[in-house]
């Protein structure tokens, strides 16, 4: 009985400890631009950051098919920013403007994230 209790504890400590050390993102508050590459060509893209979110995210060129991008550019961006964090799923039948952007949107954080040293 002992080693059973004692075995759930370990258990329960360990994952109060995994969900505990999630680390927070840090991002320079401004505007960051990012590209990546669509399927027709660049995607360029301007995020807007706070000290802990994503703010906004403005498509600012592309030349993809307006028929598969504008259900990308209208479905991703409010997810990412609602998710904070660009690990969201593509759209079906756009997959390569989806990862562009996606692509494009992770330059960009890249850019806006403070370096630990």
């Amino acid at each position: 009985m002992k080693r059973a209790n004692i075995l759930v504890l370990v258990i329960l400590i360990t994952i109060i400890l995994i969900a505990c050390s999630n680390r927070r993102v840090i991002y320079t508050e401004g505007v960051f631009r990012g590209t990546g590459q669509g399927h027709h060509g660049e995607i360029v893209v301007e995020i807007t950051t706070s000290q802990y979110r994503i703010k906004e995210i403005d498509i600012i060129e592309q030349q993809e098919v307006p028929v598969l991008s504008d259900i990308v550019y209208e479905k991703i961006p409010p997810k990412v920013i609602k998710k904070n964090s660009t690990d969201v799923d593509v759209v079906a039948g756009a997959t390569l403007t989806s990862d562009g952007l996606l692509e494009a949107i992770e330059d960009a954080l890249n850019k806006a994230k403070v370096k630990n040293d």
